[in-house]
Parts: C-alpha cells; sequence; structure tokens
C-alpha cells in the first residue's frame, strides 16, 4: 500500500478559500498596518495614493514571487494551471500599482523629476528606478514570449534574474526610505518580509535540488511509443522511492548535478503503490525529447517533486471514476487506473480516450493490461480516423457524452486533462449535464 495519502482537505474548497484569505492579508495589511502607526496622517490626494499605491505594490511583488515558489499544498489546492495564471495577473497589477505609485511621487514630491537624476538623487530613489524598470522588463519579455518563442531555459534565466533584482530593489528602496520603517510594527513587518522571500528562494534553489539529489533515480529503459511518444522508466537509486499520488506531476531533471538548470514538469504514469519504480510518456517534441531518447540504461536523474491535487485520494466514498484524455493527457489518468489496480478496487470506472487517428492514441497496450485487472469500461475516439478504424469518429462534446455516459452519471467523480481548449469545453459540458463542478477534476497541458 501507500505510505503517502494526501487528504482531499488540502485541495478542496475551504483550502482554497484559506489561501486566497491569507493572501488578500499579506496584500492589505501592510496599508491597515501604516494607517495606524503614521501620525499625523497624510490627508491630501497625492499623498494617500502615494502610500496606498506603494504599501499594496510591494506586497502585491511578494505575493508574486510566493505563488510559483513551488508549495506543494498551494499547487494541491489550485493546480499548477491556476497557480501560474493568478501569478502572471498579480505581476501585472503590481506594474499598475507601481506606475501609479510613481507618478504620484512626482506630483506630491517637491523635486519632482530631478529625483531621477541618479547621480545626484537619493539612494532610496535610486533603488526605486532600478526596480521599477526591471519590473516594466519582466513583463515585457513576459508578454514578449509567446511571439517570440525564446529558449525557455534562457528565458526563464533572465526572468529569473530579473524577479530577483526588483525585489531586492524594492525592499531596498522601502528600507532606504525610513519613512516606513522607523516605526517599530512596520519596519517588523518589512524585516519579516524579506526574511519569508529570502526563505523562499533558499527553498527553491538550494533545498529542494539538495533533496532532488538525496532521492536520485536511475533510468532503466527508453522507448518509443504509438502517438509519437516516448517512454522513460525510472528505479530508486538506493532508496525506497518518493512517495506520490495518482495523478501528481513531478519536474525531472537530466544532469550531472541536481542543480542544472534545465527541468520539465512531467505527469507519472506509473501505479503510486510503487514509488521506487517511476514511469514518464512524453510526447516527441523539442530538444528534451531528443535528450531523453539520448539517455542509457543507469543514467542518473532528479525528480522536484511530486506536486498536484489532480488525484483521486480522498475520494474513497465516490461509486465510481469516468476519465477523459486528449493525447498525452492519458498519463497521470494511466496512474490512477494502475494505482486501483494495485489496490483491488473493483468500483466502475469509464476512461474515453481521444486523438486526431487511431494511430495517435497514445499507451493502448498499457490500457489494455490494466483493463484486464479492473471493472474499466474503454472508449476510443478519434477525429480524422485513417482506413480500417472501426470505432467512435468525432470529438468529445456534450452529444457524445449524453450518448456513453452511464446512468446516475451525476454521482461519478470526473477527471479531465489534456490540451486547455478540450479541458474546458469537456468540462463545461458536463456541468450542462448536470456534473456538480466539485466533482469535475481537471489538468491543463501547457500551463507551465
Amino acid at each position: 500500500m501507500s505510505r503517502h495519502r494526501v487528504s482531499a482537505r488540502l485541495h478542496g474548497p475551504l483550502a482554497r478559500l484559506a489561501w486566497f484569505l491569507w493572501y488578500v492579508a499579506v496584500l492589505l495589511i501592510p496599508l491597515f498596518l501604516a494607517r495606524q502607526v503614521i501620525e499625523p496622517p497624510d490627508t491630501s490626494a497625492g499623498g494617500a495614493v502615494e502610500l496606498s499605491a506603494g504599501l499594496v505594490a510591494f506586497s502585491a511583488l511578494v505575493v508574486a514571487v510566493a505563488l510559483p515558489a513551488r508549495l506543494p499544498w498551494l499547487i494541491a489546492a489550485f493546480g499548477i494551471e491556476t497557480v501560474v495564471t493568478v501569478h502572471r495577473l498579480i505581476a501585472l497589477v503590481a506594474v499598475v500599482l507601481v506606475l501609479v505609485h510613481f507618478v504620484a511621487v512626482l506630483v506630491v514630491d517637491p523635486r519632482g523629476l530631478s529625483i531621477l537624476d541618479l547621480a545626484h538623487t537619493t539612494w532610496a530613489a535610486r533603488a526605486a528606478v532600478v526596480s521599477t524598470l526591471a519590473l516594466v522588463l519582466v513583463v515585457f519579455l513576459a508578454l514578449r514570449r509567446p511571439h517570440r518563442q525564446p529558449r525557455y531555459e534562457g528565458w526563464r534565466l533572465v526572468h529569473n534574474g530579473l524577479v530577483g533584482i526588483v525585489v531586492l530593489t524594492a525592499w531596498l528602496h522601502v528600507w532606504w526610505l525610513r519613512h516606513l520603517v522607523s516605526h517599530l510594527v512596520l519596519a517588523v513587518w518589512f524585516v519579516v518580509s524579506g526574511l519569508v522571500l529570502v526563505g523562499l528562494a533558499a527553498r527553491r534553489w538550494i533545498w529542494l535540488p539538495v533533496r532532488a539529489g538525496r532521492f536520485a533515480y536511475v533510468v532503466v529503459s527508453v522507448r518509443a511509443v504509438s502517438g509519437d511518444g516516448v517512454t522513460l522508466v525510472i528505479q530508486a537509486d538506493g532508496h525506497r522511492g518518493l512517495p506520490f499520488e495518482a495523478g501528481q506531476f513531478v519536474w525531472l531533471k537530466i544532469g550531472s548535478t541536481p542543480f542544472v538548470f534545465e527541468e520539465h514538469p512531467f505527469s507519472i504514469a506509473s501505479t503510486a503503490e510503487h514509488p521506487e519504480r517511476m514511469e514518464f510518456t512524453i510526447k516527441a517534441l523539442g530538444d528534451f525529447t531528443e535528450l531523453l531518447v539520448a539517455l542509457r540504461p543507469g543514467r542518473r536523474v532528479f525528480l522536484d517533486g511530486p506536486y498536484g491535487g489532480f488525484t483521486i485520494e480522498g475520494l474513497d466514498d465516490a461509486p465510481g471514476f469516468v476519465f477523459i484524455a486528449a493525447g498525452v493527457g492519458i498519463t497521470p489518468l494511466l496512474s490512477m487506473l494502475r494505482t486501483l489496480a494495485d489496490r483491488g478496487d473493483q468500483r466502475l470506472a469509464w476512461l474515453i480516450m481521444s486523438a486526431r487517428t487511431q494511430y495517435d492514441l497514445m499507451l493502448r497496450p498499457e490500457v489494455s493490461e490494466v483493463r484486464a485487472r479492473l471493472k474499466l469500461k474503454v472508449i476510443e475516439v478519434v477525429s480524422a480516423p485513417e482506413p480500417g478504424w472501426i470505432g467512435a469518429v468525432g470529438r468529445i462534446d456534450r452529444v457524445f457524452l449524453d450518448q456513453v455516459l452511464p446512468r446516475r452519471a451525476q454521482q461519478l467523480h470526473y477527471f479531465l486533462c489534456g490540451p486547455t481548449a478540450m479541458v474546458t469545453s469537456v468540462g463545461r459540458d458536463l456541468a450542462e449535464l448536470g456534473v456538480p463542478l466539485r466533482r469535475i477534476h481537471t489538468e491543463r497541458f501547457g500551463a507551465v
């Protein structure tokens, strides 16, 4: 049996509400504290805007940096796609607030534009200018990335470096300004905020790689599979394996050290009952796939994880499951099916697999193997079949689902994995068919 279980409460509505309230508090507490301790309060409109925009902008930067820091409970509560989306949104909010703060300072400060003369201004002003320019550059490069399509590792290196400059100079701006930190309560808040950011950075870039080195794996085999994919099998190197939940994912690193910068997230396709042996099936795409194909048995690899709340754990009272996959989205669902089979679970389950042609359907032999050990009905559907196909033709839409779903479908739990467009449309169709949203679990590829 698995040695590591995740309670549904960690990624249920109460967990999401708790995280939301915590982040709202981080955004607004410094503003509240400032209003309480700064006497006499600045009653001018410009002064109020300057103070409010600056404080909330700094808090937004703290939140934006904390969101992608790979906190397991946060990712379990919202999913990696939501975390990344909110991170980008809050970063944009921070930019707007910083610009509002900047304009308000120019209006309120009698020195006007002369504070931008870096040769003769204060260190606080220099830090503010550097932080603002770096932040604008971060957002500009992020918005341009989909159009320019730079190599991801190079873009991420520049992005992280600029973010570090933004946060450090923003913190120094507040500290050197002395206006706020001269008050003990606010000084404590900013010191704690700085320590939290340092702690998150140390955890992300030091502790997690060290942990990955302690729990290294070695390559057992690499083989091509149908649907233009590659299956990688790895074995724990001198340990019992990293416990994970069926449906979770890890970041995979290939290199001589766990501190290697290049890494990619992949869903685990193997059973959670045997974490000492993991399997991944990866769509052949880009240079990283070529690197995978070149791996030889015995080569060490490193894992950061596991992460995610896309899992069957905590659903022991569910009467059955419907798994819906498009393309390589079958991988986390196969992990769930294998785990259910290894546990002897005999609840009814349905698997709907979709692809463009029958030759693009991935891991069909593996699905057939696990099907023999479960009460599983497999439905394959292709949108552009090649000659000889005798299965379903079309797309997974409301009409198709209404035809293939069992009676009392509203009582089942649904797991959807694949491209964003498919997951979104199928989730909407299920809701229109009366399936409660709390029973629809999704994982979207391409968000990270």
